[in-house]
Order: C-alpha cells, then sequence, then structure tokens
C-alpha cells in the first residue's frame, strides 16, 4: 500500500518508481518500491535509528553519477573514452 501511495509523491521512493516504472512496467515498479521501503524499515527496526531523509535532487545526483561511473566503465570496456562536453553561453548572433 505504501508503494501505491508514493508513485505520484516527490519524494525519494516516488522518483524511484517512476523511474522503475519507464524501465520494468508498472506492476514490477511497484513490488521494487515496496521491497525498498521494506528495506529502509527492516534497517530502522533492526538498528533502533531514525530515518535518513535525503532530496531529491540528492538523490538524482547520486544516481547520475551512479550512471556516469557505469558508462564510462563500458566505454572503458569497448575501447573508447568518454569525454566530458563543454558547453558554451549560447549567444544571439547578429543580423
Amino acid at each position: 500500500m505504501a508503494a501505491q501511495s508514493v508513485k505520484q509523491a516527490d519524494c525519494v521512493f516516488g522518483v524511484m518508481c517512476r523511474r522503475l516504472k519507464a524501465r520494468l512496467g508498472p506492476a514490477q515498479a511497484t513490488v521494487a518500491t515496496a521491497h525498498a521501503i521494506a528495506r529502509v524499515v527492516y534497517r530502522m527496526l533492526k538498528y533502533k535509528v531514525e530515518y535518513e531523509m535525503i532530496s531529491v535532487e540528492e538523490y538524482e545526483k547520486k544516481y547520475r553519477d551512479q550512471q556516469l561511473k557505469y558508462m564510462k566503465k563500458k566505454a572503458a570496456k569497448l575501447g573508447f573514452q568518454l569525454v566530458p562536453r563543454v558547453y558554451e553561453a549560447l549567444v544571439p548572433i547578429p543580423i
């Protein structure tokens, strides 16, 4: 039931659920979210600690860094190297 209610919530579990839904489908995303919530609750009960809330921005940055690390490793395995792209400020060209 908790996994159902966080689907549209603006929290870490909601973001995770929506990300998984795109990859796994709605049913499996709900089960995976419920499993993640259960792991957090189990840790809280077992170790008698409070819930360590992280912001959505922190979660997305952590996920992006994880994906970047995976892509670099995959590129190196295939013989490539990822180079960060530098974006220059868009300056309007006078006509």
